[in-house]
């Protein structure tokens, strides 16, 4: 009888091994750890998108800080908002004269237009500026900027947010037509700002709806538009298309 080594230990324990699995019982195991990463990709997806609105939304925050540095060093007047205005433009070609609002609140950001800041991380093209500018009122009684005392309904009264209106945008996201650079000026003055996926044209950036900046500086996030919680009016509680009625 030859003596027991340690060489045959290993290859019967070898053998039993390569006999402890079958064909069908790895293709059991994979088809299993397939089903558990399909189950877990749509959460990790809502989840990816979840923290993209929270950001939007301390970027917002951060503006909204940001215009309250501007009007405290303006006596209490908004940056103004005027045309199609080219981050860094010279006047020239689809650049309007003068600064947008976005560069004449650079100063107050520590933020130029260009940068992440202004990007809304769920919008679908790389447009570097997603927010817009409240121009609505002041365009209906004849002015180019709002003053913070005539806001009364400041938890209410829609300053900014995700800009999701075509019009606002070249193609091929937007409609704006011969242009071909982004506005750093955008503004809901003769068009909304904001156009929520129920609304002509609208679309929601974000799984919960679009991030709205209110003028008190706190962020909400709404599927569409609320009656009971937002306002184009400084004064009143007035729809985007209400205003031109009763301004």
């Amino acid at each position: 009888m030859q003596p027991y080594s340690v060489s045959d230990g290993v290859k019967m324990y070898s053998q039993r091994t390569a006999g402890g699995f079958s064909l069908v019982e790895l293709i059991v195991v994979i088809g299993i750890i397939a089903l558990l990463i399909g189950l877990l990709l749509p959460s990790l997806r809502t989840a990816r998108e979840q923290a993209k609105a929270v950001q939007c939304a301390s970027q917002l925050r951060q503006l909204g800080t940001g215009l309250v540095n501007y009007i405290n060093t303006f006596r209490g007047q908004y940056p103004a908002w005027s045309g199609w205005h080219v981050a860094g433009g010279d006047g020239t070609g689809e650049d309007d004269p003068n600064p947008g609002w976005t560069e004449q609140l650079a100063p107050y950001l520590g933020a130029q237009p260009m940068s992440t800041l202004f990007n809304c991380p769920s919008f679908p093209e790389d447009f570097r500026i997603n927010y817009f500018l409240a121009a609505r009122y002041s365009n209906l009684v004849g002015r180019r900027s709002m003053k913070f005392s005539e806001i009364k309904l400041s938890a209410m009264f829609v300053m900014s947010g995700d800009c999701t209106e075509p019009s606002l945008y070249p193609p091929l996201f937007g409609t704006a037509a011969g242009m071909t650079l982004d506005d750093c000026d955008k503004d809901d003055a003769s068009q909304r700002g904001i156009a929520f996926s129920n609304e002509v044209g609208g679309l929601n950036v974000h799984k919960g709806g679009n991030n709205v900046l209110f003028a008190d500086s706190h962020v909400a996030l709404f599927r569409k538009f609320d009656a009971t919680s937002m306002t184009y009016h400084p004064r009143k509680m007035r729809s985007y298309a209400d205003i031109a009625i009763d301004p």
